[in-house]
């Protein structure tokens, strides 16, 4: 048993033996593979081995310091807002801001409301915060008291407010502040100068704009100004044949896309008041040249789930050859003030010629 054993070692010695030739021959010859021995194997898996642990250990207490050795972020930073050059843009919308966060201030919210207004930091506000939420909000009112530096804004909020002690139920109300906006210097950041003070609704003007136009008439198909209206709106809300072919040569309007509507009817149209129906039929009729004529047109126009919305547009008809086409989809409807003249013609969205 002994010899037999001596006999195996031997033969193991030179399979080693043979194995560290052979290695060494791959070598030098540039091979590409060399066998590790298994005592290099051992060694590398216990490298391998205490490596993952090591990292296993101190994965979480190194995330930790990165998260604490961070600088703390300011949520909240101050708002600086400058007024626009258009004159109102800014202090309107810095009002807005204001209003919705006084709406929503509460017990410690103090200091976020000094961003808006530094002596509102001096405050000791109660409730919990956030207790009236604020849906719409928007600027109704902006008056320039002095070019530039100083505004009275007035902001119409609609807010969702709890029930009241008192019994009365929660529910949506529309209330209206009034808050003066000053810039530092001219076309510098914007400070408000006082707390919101809550107002009664703006009232209406003395003076009540009409539109100039006529009575409505009815859409009569064999109108051919209702017919260039109809394929029209067709093309220009639903997709519905070429564009092109019913506007004025100069005239670039686009389609709306993609076609939100799957059909549009005219339902009725009003011409602006210079308009004479010497026929009495309640048609426009065909133009005799190359006449112009405003008009608000109502529309009917389906969706693709079949609900119809009624929309209103104001547009020019240009005569051509006996026919009518679109010279301009007017952004505003024509006025008439009741000690003005009539306005000038409204800016459109694309020009006549």
């Amino acid at each position: 048993m002994a010899r037999s054993r001596k006999a195996r070692a031997d033969e193991l010695d030179e399979v080693d033996e043979v194995d560290d030739h052979a290695g060494r021959d791959l070598e030098e010859r540039g091979g590409w593979w060399t066998s590790p021995s298994t005592g290099s194997v051992a060694v590398a898996t216990t490298v391998v081995r205490r490596l993952a642990w090591s990292l296993l250990i101190c994965g979480p207490v190194l995330g930790g310091w990165a998260i604490v050795s961070q600088p703390a972020a300011d949520t909240r930073p101050a708002v600086a807002v400058q007024p626009s050059s258009g004159g109102t843009t800014g202090p309107g919308g810095f009002a807005e801001m204001y209003v919705a966060e006084f709406l929503r201030a509460g017990e410690g919210s103090e200091g976020e409301l000094a961003a808006f207004y530094a002596r509102a930091a001096d405050l000791e506000l109660g409730g919990r915060p956030d207790a009236t939420q604020v849906g719409q909000i928007a600027a109704v009112r902006v008056a320039e008291i002095e070019p530039g530096r100083y505004w009275s804004v007035t902001v119409a909020a609609r807010v969702l407010e709890p029930a009241s002690k008192d019994g009365e139920q929660a529910g949506i109300r529309m209330r209206f502040f009034q808050v003066p906006i000053e810039a530092d210097r001219e076309g510098g950041p914007l400070a408000a100068l006082a707390l919101p003070a809550e107002v009664a609704a703006p009232g209406g003007g003395t003076r009540k704009a009409k539109l100039a136009y006529g009575a409505p008439l009815s859409a009569q198909t064999s109108d051919p100004a209702v017919d260039t209206v109809s394929r029209f709106f067709g093309a220009y809300l639903s997709g519905s044949g070429d564009l092109g072919r019913y506007v004025s040569p100069g005239t670039r309007l686009s389609a709306v896309r993609p076609a939100p509507y799957q059909s549009v009817t005219v339902t009725q149209l009003s011409a602006e008041t210079a308009f004479q129906d010497s026929d009495g039929d309640g048609r426009i009729g065909a133009p005799s040249g190359q006449e112009q004529l405003r008009l608000v047109v109502d529309v009917k126009a389906a969706r693709p789930d079949g609900i119809a919305r009624p929309l209103s547009y104001a547009l020019t008809l240009s005569g051509r050859d006996g026919r009518w086409e679109v010279a301009a989809l007017d952004s505003t409807p024509q006025i008439v003030l009741p000690d003005l003249p009539a306005a000038a013609a409204s800016p459109s969205l694309s020009p006549t010629r």
